[in-house]
């Protein structure tokens, strides 16, 4: 199994790879677009184009140029409509850019798929409008992994002292200090538990790092109020194995942040992508 986040574009049925993260993944950068409603403007999606019904669920998207080349100074933000294909689309709800801390911005939108069928998703930036289509499934049709309200799987994860079998035990250079117990002991501490499935070294879109290193940052803040537990995506630096929590969380895509209470009941996930103010909202209601 090879981890398959990717960046999609948005604009008509077009849905080109940005990045994937490791691996022997052949993805390759999207090529330019002559689609004129985008005037200049290519919107990716930063999640994948299928995702389970019943429920609420939050998809990034970031902007380019025409060239898929990230913009430098995006709008501060955006305006999104969504409704089912053929269908009347909702009132425009606006999301804000998120950046704080990481070098990619995005803009995290939030939408209700209460049916399953294909979504319409319509953009507007910058006084340029373009859409995308979505897919919303029966929830046993997608991965399994473990949403907000369901319990975290306990693992031994490897850790320095015992690495069981994965090597470097983390990618980040220095490694982090989330690998002195495993997950299985902190959720036997009776802490909250913060646990991130990341890969700093093979994470091509250069997130995988970022957001690992706000956790880093917050650590002395939070002090023991807070288990955190970091695993890697990979077995070694060949980047063609996956770990044990990868396998076991049904992750394809990465990186993915569980934030649980003490027991293990999730609270939230953030996927794909966030930065600091998401990372610190989603700790704040946690510890509250």
């Amino acid at each position: 199994m090879v981890i398959s986040r990717r960046w999609f574009l948005i604009g008509g049925a077009s849905a080109a790879v940005l990045a994937a993260c490791g691996g022997d993944d052949d993805s390759s950068g999207p090529p330019s677009t002559t689609d004129a409603t985008l005037a200049g403007l290519t919107i990716y999606r930063v999640f994948s184009p299928q995702q389970p019904a019943g429920g609420d669920v939050r998809l990034p998207v970031a902007l380019a140029d025409a060239e898929g080349g990230l913009l430098d100074e995006p709008p501060a933000s955006i305006t999104y409509r969504y409704g089912l294909d053929g269908g009347p689309l909702g009132d425009p709800v606006e999301a804000a850019r998120h950046d704080d801390g990481i070098p990619t911005a995005y803009f995290p939108l939030f939408v209700t798929l209460d049916e399953v069928g294909s979504w319409r998703i319509e953009i507007t930036a910058g006084g340029v409008t373009a859409a995308t289509s979505l897919q919303a499934v029966p929830p046993n049709e997608t991965a399994a992994v473990p949403a907000p309200g369901t319990s975290l799987i306990p693992l031994a994860t490897p850790t320095v002292d015992d690495p069981r079998g994965v090597d470097p035990v983390c990618t980040r250079e220095p490694p982090c200090p989330f690998h002195a117990q495993t997950l299985e002991a902190a959720l036997e501490s009776g802490k909250p538990v913060a646990f991130l499935i990341s890969t700093p070294m093979f994470c091509q879109t250069a997130i995988c790092g970022p957001v690992l290193d706000l956790l880093v940052e917050r650590a002395d803040e939070l002090g023991d109020d807070l288990a955190i537990v970091h695993a890697e995506v990979y077995t070694d630096d060949t980047a063609r194995t996956t770990t044990e929590a990868v396998q076991a969380y049904g992750l394809t895509w990465e990186p993915s942040l569980f934030l649980a209470r003490p027991g293990g009941t999730i609270v939230s996930r953030l996927d794909y992508t966030y930065d600091a103010v998401e990372v610190d909202q989603a700790l704040r209601a946690l510890l509250s």
